[in-house]
This record gives C-alpha cells, sequence and structure tokens, in this order.
C-alpha cells in the first residue's frame, strides 16, 4: 500500500525541513563504514541515510511506501552518479524480498509509525525473516517527554520554518494530544507553502506514532525471535529515558 503521508511536495521539501540534521546521518555513515555485507534500509525516504552510506561503496537496497520519497532519492542519486541502487515500494510492516541481507537499518523512529501491537511485531517477524544468518537489525526508537508532559497542544505551533535560495518558503506546523494508556502521541501537521510571501498551498494530515519503554522494545524484539539484544549505549544518539538504539540479531 501506498504511503498517503509523505507525498507531493512534503516530498519535495523533506529534505529541506531535516537539512540541519546530521547526527544521525554522521552514526550510520560511520557504523557502516567499510562494511563488507549487503544492506536494507526500512522507510529510507529521500535517501537522507541511504545516499551517505551508498557513497562509502556500501552495497545498500532502500524500501519505503511513499512513491514520491523514492523519486525524490532516485533523482538525488543520479545527480551525484550513484548506480545500481535497488529500490523497492513496499510496506515496511510486510514487505517480501527476494534476497536476505546481512543488515537492515530503520532509523529516525520510523518505526513508531507501526502504532499497533501486532503490527509492530508483524513488521519485525518479518525483518528477522530478511536477514541471513548471523545478520542483524539496527534501529533507533525515541519516547516525547516534552509532549507527554504537555500533555496536549491544542493550537498549532511552528516546528520548521525553512526558506530556499530563490526565495519559496515552507512552514512545519503541529498540534497533538497524548494518549498515555495507549502510548501514543496523536499529531495533526499543517504544512505551509509560499512563493513570494503569497501562501500557494496547504495541506494537513493525522500523523500518529507509538512510544515503546526500553525494556519493552526489548522484549518486543526477542519476542519476535531474536536470539541476541544489545542496547548500543555508546552510540551519541542515546539518551536514557529519551532515546534508545538497538541491535538485534538474527
Amino acid at each position: 500500500m501506498e504511503d498517503q503521508h509523505y507525498t507531493g511536495l512534503v516530498a519535495e521539501w523533506y529534505d529541506d525541513w531535516l537539512r540541519d540534521r546530521t547526527d544521525d546521518v554522521d552514526y550510520y555513515t560511520h557504523y557502516f563504514s567499510g562494511f563488507e555485507g549487503r544492506v536494507l534500509e526500512l522507510a529510507c525516504g529521500t535517501g537522507r541515510l541511504l545516499i551517505p552510506i551508498a557513497e562509502r561503496g556500501i552495497e545498500i537496497h532502500g524500501l519505503d511506501s511513499a512513491k514520491d520519497m523514492l523519486v525524490v532519492l532516485e533523482r538525488k542519486a543520479a545527480a551525484l552518479g550513484l548506480k545500481g541502487i535497488a529500490l523497492h515500494q513496499q510496506s515496511m510492516e510486510d514487505f517480501a524480498l527476494p534476497v536476505k541481507f546481512d543488515a537492515i537499518l530503520l532509523s529516525s523512529g520510523s518505526f513508531q509509525l507501526l502504532t499497533s501491537s501486532a503490527s509492530a511485531l508483524k513488521s519485525l517477524q518479518c525483518i528477522r525473516a530478511h536477514l541471513k544468518d548471523g545478520g542483524f537489525f539496527l534501529t533507533d526508537t525515541f519516547v516525547p517527554w516534552d509532549d507527554i508532559r504537555a500533555p496536549e497542544c491544542a493550537s498549532y505551533q511552528v516546528t520548521r520554518d525553512v526558506v530556499r535560495p530563490d526565495g519559496t518558503r515552507s512552514i512545519v506546523l503541529e498540534r497533538f494530544e497524548i494518549d498515555i494508556p495507549m502510548q501514543i502521541k496523536r499529531g495533526t501537521y499543517r504544512y505551509e507553502f509560499y512563493h513570494q510571501k503569497q501562501l500557494v498551498s496547504c495541506l494537513v494530515d493525522d500523523l500518529p506514532i507509538r512510544w515503546y519503554w526500553k525494556d519493552e522494545f526489548i522484549r518486543l524484539l526477542q519476542e519476535a525471535g531474536f536470539s541476541q539484544v544489545e542496547l548500543l549505549t555508546q552510540s551519541p544518539l542515546y539518551d536514557e529515558g529519551f532515546s534508545f538504539v538497538f541491535r538485534a540479531s538474527r
């Protein structure tokens, strides 16, 4: 099923909104530097991580349910002269590929887009099934503590405000409510796009995410059949109580 959230102008501006975030790019690019196996990145989007990893000479495939994000990725890869990157438009919940991988990467808390326990477990089992013997799954999650403490924001607040060199501008606004028993943040996002100071397009989208407590996610990985689960506390992305990086071996 095609992702309905990351389409059109959202896909075209996605890299602009995240251009100041480099910590995860630096970490994962370094992590896979010199890696000799085949890697799959799930929810690869526009290739914000995939392309820097591929530039290191790593064999990496990309999978995403949003066609428009993959189109941006292909365009970027072509401009850099990167050839042979296999891309797959499928869901991370129940994908089916003809090859297995030495490592599967899922970054930026994207796993948390799966808000039901059944979907989460199904995805992890699918990931494990696509790993070679001895392969591993690398992922990060986060707990939105600032939002949980709120525990709602009924009016829109600006989260991104970006101007391109040509003067076009996009503003992202968010409002949300927190469901503590279900561990879900229900966000509503308003995307505004401007040309010559005139609003030319506006989109509103609901996008819930679920957070996992550290021990809960470890148990979920074990339930999916992973034999060894490590918490990578040496990662600069790790922040006890807020964000975690896990490596789970097949």
